[in-house]
């Protein structure tokens, strides 16, 4: 018997063959793929940041490969925590509210950390991870938690859109948008693996200032298929090797010095070095460091074309104290190894008294390297005082020390002085600068020079100190920078330090003063890793030859350098008369000009990389 159907029929037939759970799983898989497209635009719009200063490829596989992995990559960067967290919860637990919350919490989160990276990148061209994380503030993480708090409020506005647009039609196209989706980032992953296989620059710097990327590489497959240039190849894979050897100093063990000191000091000079945070080599002039320029024209020695060993205070001053490159750091930091030209200084009887400004840990981090093991590190207080005022408190104390110091024997003095960075003066201090401009950043500037005229002022005082105690003749007296800074000479808005390796952030004035040496004038290319062997062997009697102790030379030997390593807190250059070969964590590089213009055909100088290499390793023990 067939009973007929009726309305109430059909229903209830209905509901015993369709699974509720299944169609709310299904609603809710299908809001959060356009929740999650919806999310890719908006990280879209803040990828800008990573744009900023950016003009588009002249290169036609460079746009295309633009064009194909900017809006790939961020469905990318919304669909993997929201699918790996809320689709999960979907898979389990297919409550709305439930999945939604944590759809909008993941997301606000991911938007904060993302404007946070852009930011970061916008002005100093390195990307937020474990080591960066470091050196930032706290108030880079209020910063971030605001974000965070201002995009939950967004999300859950979106997503509300989000679900009552899906909810209104059920066919919209998602499978369409998703599958474009992959495969432009599948094709923009296979230009990347050609570009980076053939060394091709302009993709694989674009690359580079896309967060979280890591591009897809097939070097031996392309290779079979003929699509590889195997020489390109080669050359990349040496300045990979580069690169990579920088990584590896954790738990590396050092072999440094490379043989026992053998020193006889006969003079037993003072030794003063003063450090200016951020004080480049276009600042030591007669109208902006009239004190230093004076000094140095009268009685040092005055080297012109002196660079860092960094653009960041931890490599400048690693490489100062060490005279080795920042790759070495990690293995120094790792045992927390004093620097042996302080511990050398110490065991021939040198007072040792270390004046700093600012704090000597993060992002310096002197008092776990160079001054690991001094329990009295002289440190301004409160460290919350502008930069000049803490300034001149420390000069102050050094002032006080030098007048009551124990004069028995000979001593080492650090000063470290910050108001250069600070880029402000007292307010009443009377030397002020014309701004070119009303930007920001040319006010800024004009104040930055006002900072270094009154920093100078301080120093001056030193010196007239130690005259007046007739300690001039008998103290050797080094004044440098830890590195320079910019305010986007180079037009690439790098704006102060640490953001790119350019002549502005790399090149800082140095000036000695050495009793007995003639005043003058020096023009061979001199760095940071020269300054250590120098005083070993001039200062402290040492019969080592420069080899043992650095990877430089002594700086009165005149002998220029071919080449320098260079470091920032993530990536290291390569600096040569004529270029820059620039490495990345990644493995990938990329070479310019020193007017920072990519130089996309350009193949990388062997013989230097095998030399960078050999200096990178030769103070690990085998």
């Amino acid at each position: 018997m067939v009973w007929p159907r009726t309305e109430q029929g059909e229903m209830a037939a209905e509901s015993r063959h369709t699974d509720p759970t299944r169609l709310t799983r299904g609603a809710l898989l299908r809001w959060l793929g356009w929740f999650t497209m919806a999310n890719a635009v908006v990280l879209a719009c803040v990828g800008t940041l990573f744009f900023d200063h950016f003009s588009l490829p002249d290169s036609g596989l460079a746009l295309l490969y633009l064009v194909l992995v900017y809006p790939a990559h961020h469905v990318m960067l919304a669909a993997i925590p929201l699918f790996l967290l809320a689709g999960l919860m979907i898979l389990i637990w297919p409550s709305k509210p439930l999945v939604v919350s944590c759809a909008v919490i993941v997301m606000a989160l991911v938007i904060a950390i993302y404007v946070l990276d852009g930011l970061l990148y916008s002005q100093g061209h390195f990307h937020l991870n474990a080591l960066t994380a470091l050196i930032l503030g706290w108030q880079s993480w209020v910063f971030a938690g605001v974000i965070s708090l201002m995009g939950m409020v967004f999300e859950f506005l979106l997503a509300g859109r989000v679900w009552t647009w899906t909810d209104s039609r059920r066919k919209r196209g998602g499978v369409l948008v998703g599958g474009v989706s992959v495969v432009a980032l599948l094709s923009a992953w296979f230009i990347y693996a050609w570009s980076e296989a053939n060394y091709f620059v302009p993709v694989t710097s674009l690359a580079e200032r896309l967060p979280v990327y890591k591009g897809f590489t097939a070097k031996r497959q392309l290779a079979r298929m003929g699509l590889v240039d195997l020489e390109a190849a080669r050359e990349k894979d040496l300045a990979s090797r580069v690169s990579d050897e920088f990584a590896k100093g954790p738990g590396r063990l050092l072999d440094y010095p490379a043989s026992p000191l053998t020193c006889s000091n006969q003079n037993r000079h003072n030794l003063l070095i003063i450090m200016l945070d951020s004080w480049r080599f276009d600042m030591l002039s007669e109208t902006l460091s009239p004190r230093i320029f004076d000094f140095a024209r009268h009685r040092g020695q005055r080297f012109h074309k002196h660079f860092s060993g960094g653009n960041g205070s931890r490599a400048g001053a690693f490489s100062f104290f060490y005279g080795l490159p920042p790759g070495y750091w990690s293995s120094v930091e790792a045992v927390q190894r004093p620097a042996p030209l302080v511990e050398e200084l110490g065991r021939q009887g040198y007072e040792t008294a270390i004046f700093s400004s600012g704090a000597l840990t993060s992002p310096v981090e002197l008092d776990r390297s160079a001054f690991s093991g001094i329990a009295d590190l002289h440190v301004s207080k409160p460290a919350d005082a502008p930069p000049w005022k803490r300034d001149e408190m420390i000069a102050t104390a050094w002032l006080k020390w030098l007048q009551e110091r124990d004069r028995s024997g000979p001593f080492f003095s650090f000063l470290f002085l910050d108001g250069v960075t600070g880029s402000r003066p007292p307010d009443d201090y009377p030397v002020r600068f014309e701004a070119h401009g009303d930007s920001e950043l040319a006010l800024r500037f004009a104040g930055y020079k006002a900072a270094t005229h009154y920093v100078d002022s301080l120093v001056g005082a030193v010196l007239d100190a130690l005259q007046q105690q007739g300690l001039m003749e008998q103290t050797v007296i080094l004044i440098t920078s830890d590195h320079g800074t910019e305010f986007n000479e180079s037009g690439m808005g790098f704006d102060q330090h640490g953001s790119g390796f350019t002549k502005f952030q790399l090149q800082v004035p140095l000036v000695t003063a050495w009793p007995g040496r003639e005043a003058g004038d020096y023009h061979h290319l001199t760095s940071h890793y020269d300054v250590t062997p120098t005083l070993f062997q001039d200062l402290l009697g040492c019969s080592n030859p420069a080899s043992d102790v650095s990877v430089g030379h002594n700086l009165f030997d005149r002998q220029d350098w071919e080449w320098l390593i260079v470091g920032s807190y993530f990536n290291h250059a390569v600096i040569e008369p004529d270029r820059l070969t620039i490495t990345f964590p990644s493995g990938t590089f990329e070479v310019r000009d020193w007017d920072y213009e990519l130089i996309p055909d350009a193949s990388v100088h062997k013989q230097v990389l095998f030399e960078v290499m050999s200096a990178n390793t030769r103070f690990y023990a085998r």
